[in-house]
């Protein structure tokens, strides 16, 4: 702790005591209004409590700065955004300045992470990953008074490995719309979900997004919103970001595949409060459904993982469709801020979209 030499003085005028002390370039004024040596004794234990305080934040080391981040984390964040912060400290940051002292951390030791990561060859997306964690911590350590250099202009190389992105090319569309069985067992059998893959196709869901669909988040007039998502800790959560929730019209095509996928139900005899549930008419889990559009794509022949349906939902209707609808419609957060600001819906914009969407497929699959 800094050593305080000087005492609280009584200042007649405004009736209190009063003390002024300075730690590193930095002064605070504690007072306290009770008069006599009572008064005095409690300005000067807040002035030392600031002292010891401050002294305690600039001493800490970065690695424990962002375990006491993570274990905050923890109280308040879903387990995959716990376990991404958790990695890029583990791997990328804390191996490089871990050791330092938080008032010795500047901007290129933050940039220097994020080189090194690239470097190794590793994505853009995990360069991008990196510096999120990197504002994440900053966030925490101004809540908590902690003097940490605001990680800021950092920049994620240009040429930073990009994983490259298959889409099913129309051909292997129309195959997925029109074969619904496959071979299983030695027998051919109804694909059960034949009909969630087809929706993700059209309306460009995420699969966590399909999974979580119940009943009820279909109202009158065929609108459908997006409530809740399933995480790959099978945890039901509102979504990847603030956009992620949101309301369309549903095109006739989705209509039409929603009515399949009930009267399959039906066959079945599964009842369920879930729009895509599993064969017992549980929610239907994200790996659960990756692991059977695997088996389904391998008998058919294409390599499109489940992710990359949502990519060709997009890139059919890229051309067809204003980007900021296409954005509302896959719930994409907003590259510029000012259609965040600015930007309004329009009268019809949400039946504009399902009809698009409508006219697009049925022309690729008939």
């Amino acid at each position: 702790m800094a050593e305080r030499k000087n005492e609280a003085k009584w200042i007649e005028n405004r009736g209190r005591w009063q003390i002024n002390v300075q730690n590193d370039g930095k002064r605070r004024t504690f007072t306290s209004s009770i008069p006599g040596k009572k008064g005095k004794i409690e300005a000067e234990k807040k002035a030392d409590k600031w002292l010891t305080e401050n002294t305690q934040n600039e001493n800490i080391r970065f690695e424990k700065l962002y375990n006491r981040f993570l274990e905050e984390v923890t109280k308040t964040k879903s387990k995959s955004c716990i376990n991404q912060h958790e990695q890029n400290g583990r791997l990328y940051i804390l191996p490089l300045i871990g050791h330092k002292k938080v008032t010795a951390i500047n901007i290129q030791n933050y940039q220097d992470c994020i080189y090194a990561a690239y470097k190794k060859g590793l994505s853009k997306k995990t360069c991008q990953n990196i510096r999120s964690s990197l504002s994440a911590l900053y966030s925490y350590a101004r809540k908590n008074k902690i003097p940490l250099t605001k990680p800021e202009f950092l920049e994620i190389p240009n040429d930073a490995p990009v994983k490259e992105k298959r889409i099913l090319q129309p051909n292997q569309l129309k195959m997925v719309f029109s074969e619904k069985t496959v071979i299983k067992n030695g027998k051919e059998r109804e694909f059960f979900y034949i009909y969630a893959i087809r929706l993700i196709l059209v309306l460009g869901l995420r699969r966590g997004e399909l999974c979580g669909l119940q009943k009820t988040d279909i109202a009158e007039g065929n609108i459908l919103t997006i409530n809740r998502s399933v995480n790959r800790f099978n945890e039901i959560t509102q979504g990847k970001n603030k956009n992620a929730k949101r309301v369309m019209i549903l095109p006739e095509i989705a209509i039409a595949i929603l009515e399949e996928q009930e009267a399959m139900l039906k066959r079945e005899g599964i009842i369920s409060k879930w729009l895509f549930p599993d064969e017992e008419g549980f929610m239907t889990v994200p790996n659960r459904l990756g692991r059977e559009w695997e088996f389904y794509r391998n008998q058919k022949g294409t390599k499109c993982t489940l992710h990359e349906l949502r990519h060709t939902m997009i890139s059919l209707q890229k051309n067809n469709m204003p980007e900021q609808l296409l954005k509302q419609v896959v719930g994409h957060s907003k590259s510029m801020d000012t259609f965040g600001v600015y930007g309004h819906e329009v009268d019809g914009e949400k039946e504009e979209a399902a009809q698009i969407i409508n006219m697009t497929i049925q022309k690729l699959i008939n």
